[in-house]
């Protein structure tokens, strides 16, 4: 029964972290307190690695932004930061050694800097040089994993977006998109029962993810989620992009037909070229005997939808790791490798 496998295998109550996903994001939304209007931001850099940089990901293909930004994933920063440039230095334990290290260089530069973080060195470091520091709750991220707090580090940074007059959206936006995502029932034991038996099916597959325009980089979250959690191999294309190359490199190896499930996220938001693209994408893979699915998207902005699919990513992941019967907790590569690098 699935209930006696959550209990066995779901060490660190992963489970109630994916619950807790509109909680986490309503209290971020409401409780962040961000003052900071040193100077005129004419660009973004985030600073962030692996969970802690996912929200920053989602963020950029939403198209709200009003500047550019760009994502760091390196110990260094672009040269072209200087005094008006926010930059956002992100890691959920606050101890990630690429984003300390490229804040030192972002301070030399002088920066408009603000830190977002449980706390660790990175607080440490705003709070002596009395840099604005957003502080994530832990309380709605019970397991204590990065990438489970997508919607505090979303929820901070679009606070300090619209503040700063950078994103097109505003309050109103954000308060509705929230109130659709709270419609969206915790599921009971026979909806979570019903959705296992779905995805279990998958367990034994490489899984191409594919979205489009505002859901793109959902696709990085649910790619990265599936790795993490899942402790399965998944790769993540956007059309219209994957049509320019993907469907060529199906033939071989002849063992595509039985391992690749490409699964299609939907949306009646996305433009008619993109829809048209992707039925007619759908007919490649058939033509190739490669098996997909899809996935509808729910709700009614763009943003909405957003929220619905990163919580729709986390169950489909979450439960995908117990059908495979492991801890959904456990990154002991990730363990092992930062072990190492540490010596």
């Amino acid at each position: 029964m699935l209930k006696n496998d959550i209990k066995k295998y779901d060490s660190k109550n992963v489970l109630a972290s994916v619950e807790l996903f509109y909680a986490q994001c309503k209290k971020s939304w409401d409780t962040t307190i961000y003052k900071n209007d040193k100077n005129e931001i004419s660009n973004i850099l985030v600073i962030g690695m692996g969970g802690s940089a996912l929200g920053a990901q989602i963020i950029q293909s939403l198209n709200i932004l009003k500047v550019p930004m760009h994502i760091s994933n390196e110990y260094t920063i672009p040269e072209w930061v200087n005094k008006n440039t926010l930059v956002l230095a992100m890691s959920y334990s606050g101890g990630t050694e690429e984003t300390v290290k490229a804040l030192d260089s972002a301070l030399a530069k002088k920066a408009n800097i603000v830190g977002i973080t449980t706390g660790g060195k990175l607080a440490e470091i705003l709070k002596k040089k009395k840099l604005p520091l957003c502080l994530i709750d832990k309380t709605d991220n019970p397991c204590g994993q990065p990438r489970f707090a997508v919607g505090s580090m979303m929820m901070i940074m679009l606070r300090i977006f619209i503040h700063h007059k950078l994103c097109r959206l505003n309050t109103k936006d954000i308060s509705s998109a929230l109130s659709e995502l709270e419609s969206e029932k915790v599921l009971n034991d026979k909806s979570l029962e019903k959705k296992y038996n779905q995805i279990s099916k998958l367990k034994d597959k490489i899984l191409v993810l594919v979205y489009a325009e505002h859901l793109s980089n959902v696709g990085l979250f649910a790619r990265n989620q599936i790795h993490e959690t899942s402790k399965t191999f998944a790769v993540t294309h956007n059309i219209p992009e994957l049509n320019h190359h993907l469907m060529e490199g199906l033939s071989y190896p002849a063992s595509n037909k039985n391992i690749l499930h490409f699964i299609f996220t939907e949306s009646t938001l996305y433009s008619d070229k993109i829809q048209k693209r992707i039925g007619v994408t759908k007919e490649v893979l058939k033509k190739q005997k490669i098996k997909s699915s899809v996935v509808e998207a729910r709700g009614g902005s763009h943003l909405s939808e957003v929220l619905i699919q990163i919580l729709d990513s986390m169950y489909f992941a979450y439960l995908l790791g117990i059908a495979n019967k492991k801890d959904p907790s456990d990154i002991r590569w990730v363990d092992y490798f930062k072990a190492q690098l540490s010596k």
